[in-house]
């Protein structure tokens, strides 16, 4: 699937899943697909667009990482004008890598009033290294910086001007308002592919980023592990092992393909295959029994077994819901795939709902995230949204002449206009890369890290789900004094249980939601005012326990600002 395609495939789940949760019965979007959407955008691009009008990325850069370096109408940096600039960033006076964003300024924006969701996305995606430093040629232009390092990091901003041939300099003290490996959590990152996944090592995925340049992205969004997964090979585990450090855990790992779905070999330093069958041989039971098989070697062989986006847009990455009564070979269920946003109607929600149909079942498999990054500097869609944005212009002026000939793919472009594409924008300028969806995991803090902060330790803390997942928020959770993943003990279902959150967000957040196996069960308005460069939501309250066998948490101010636990398993 091509990233356009991608990219009109998720548009069409967010909008089937607005109209659902709207009340609407009709089957939107009408039975149109990804392909077809993109055939009319094609058809739209070629008879419509005024090419004398046609936008281009004025933010586009050179860099070896930039796969949207020359425009589609030809032009390239030479074009351009650069200025240079040096940015530094310090923790507790200490160069630190952080995630630095550039977003530049349109002619009639200014900086106090700059909002990224604008209609274009001109986000340029940078990190300073290991020595919490950056330099580089920017073209000319105003912009806003966003300097940001994780859940635990004041979101810092400022803007600048660069001026051709001139040097900029700025530095960046970061404030960290909360420590939590202080108090026994540390985050990281499941699921990430390197260039070790591309063609150059017989793979079949655009990727072009070194071990080492994925360690420094994850370390920028705060992270203390990581694991790199990627497809066909093993070859990646000496250079990710080589980025071992005292705040940076490495964890080896392969995302193996099979004909329904992808299952993670986290661990394991053998290559496990999973041998798909021809056609004459495929059947039900032998591509069960395979699954058995690699599950078991990669237990056997001290592995975490994991399934990947159980409910992606393409067949053969998806889990086989006819296999569902075989859920429980896996150890941990990848439900917040960092590739589309965690919202009703996303694939992610669909994922979600599997959980929650394993736990009514008495299944508890404990959720993870991964970003399942392919390209750290995060400007997958940066060139087709300019693209959907001529096309939203040709259809306001054509609109008669393109609706007589395609009515149904008009309405739904529309609607997608108006509905999807500003969540859209604001969710690619601000959720992908490394890290932007990651897993905490809970470790004894009064062991040494040594013990604690290894492979095999958070592999076992992840089998258990001591755990929760964010793309920002901080949110632990006791349920009678136990965190997620461990078991609070009930005698009816009249007592009362003692619950205690602990709610603190670099940004705004607007709900708690309480969450059973049977969905939503209550929601709370969050209120609160920045403090120190943070907001505490914290809070503590009594809730019965009902005929629920699982009870987890949720926070949110939309699907670019969120954070879910695992649940506490209530027994009786």
């Amino acid at each position: 699937m091509g990233k356009e395609t991608k990219f009109l495939s998720i548009a069409l789940c967010l909008l089937q899943g607005i109209k659902k949760d709207s009340g609407c019965s009709e089957n939107v979007p009408y039975g149109i697909d990804a392909d077809r959407l993109y055939k009319y955008v094609q058809y739209v691009d070629e008879n419509f667009v005024d090419d004398s009008k046609r936008r281009t990325n004025e933010v586009d850069y050179p860099a070896k990482n930039d796969r949207n370096r020359f425009h589609q109408n030809g032009n390239t940096e030479k074009n351009k004008k650069f200025g240079n600039i040096y940015i530094e960033t310090r923790l507790n006076g200490r160069g630190t890598p952080a995630q630095v964003k550039f977003f530049k300024l349109f002619e009639n924006e200014e900086a106090d009033t700059f909002n990224r969701v604008n209609g274009k996305i001109t986000m340029i995606r940078e990190m300073t290294r290991y020595d919490g430093c950056l330099s580089r040629k920017i073209p000319v232009g105003r912009y806003i910086i966003e300097i940001s390092k994780g859940s635990e990091i004041e979101i810092i901003t400022d803007d600048i001007e660069i001026y051709e041939g001139e040097f900029s300099k700025k530095e960046y003290d970061l404030n960290r308002f909360i420590n939590l490996e202080e108090e026994g959590w540390i985050a990281g990152e499941l699921h990430h592919h390197s260039i070790y996944s591309s063609p150059v090592f017989g793979g079949d995925d655009d990727v072009v980023e070194t071990p080492e340049e994925i360690a420094c992205s994850m370390l920028a969004m705060g992270l203390g592990f990581g694991a790199l997964s990627d497809h066909h090979n093993i070859l990646n585990h000496r250079a990710w092992k080589a980025n071992k450090r005292d705040d940076f855990v490495p964890i080896i790992s392969k995302e193996i393909s099979t004909s329904n779905g992808h299952v993670m070999a986290m661990g394991v330093a053998e290559d496990v295959i999973y041998a798909i069958p021809d056609d004459l041989n495929r059947t039900d039971v032998y591509l069960r029994n395979e699954f058995v098989r690699i599950t078991d070697e990669i237990k056997g062989n001290g592995g975490l077994a994991q399934i990947n986006h159980p409910r992606d847009l393409q067949k053969s990455l998806s889990w086989n819901p006819d296999f569902n009564d075989m859920l429980d070979i896996f150890e941990t269920m990848e439900i917040w795939n960092g590739s589309n946003p965690m919202m009703s109607g996303s694939t992610n929600d669909a994922a979600r709902k599997l959980w929650m149909d394993c736990m009514k079942k008495g299944i508890f498999i404990p959720a993870t995230t991964g970003s399942d990054t392919h390209n750290i500097c995060a400007n997958d869609y940066h060139v087709f949204f300019d693209r959907l944005m001529d096309i939203k212009d040709a259809i306001n002026a054509n609109e008669r002449e393109i609706t007589e000939i395609y009515p149904l793919e008009t309405q739904v472009m529309k609607e997608i206009f108006i509905e999807i594409l500003p969540v859209l924008e604001k969710w690619a300028e601000t959720c992908l890369t490394s890290g932007c969806v990651r897993t905490y995991v809970n470790f004894d803090s009064t062991l040494p890290k040594e013990v604690t902060h290894t492979p095999v330790n958070i592999m076992n803390i992840l089998r258990r789900g001591n755990s929760f997942l964010t793309n920002g928020p901080i949110l632990l959770s006791k349920v009678n004094g136990k965190i997620p993943g461990e078991r609070v003990k009930v005698l009816s279902e009249k007592e009362i249980l003692d619950i205690e959150l602990k709610i603190v967000s670099n940004r705004i957040l607007k709900s708690l939601i309480i969450c059973t196996e049977n969905g939503a069960r209550r929601k709370v308005e969050l209120k609160s005012n920045k403090n120190n460069g943070f907001f505490d939501y914290s809070m503590s309250f009594s809730e019965p326990v009902q005929n629920d066998n699982y009870m987890y948490f949720m926070v949110q101010d939309d699907c670019t600002n969120m954070a879910i636990t695992n649940p506490v398993i209530i027994c009786r």
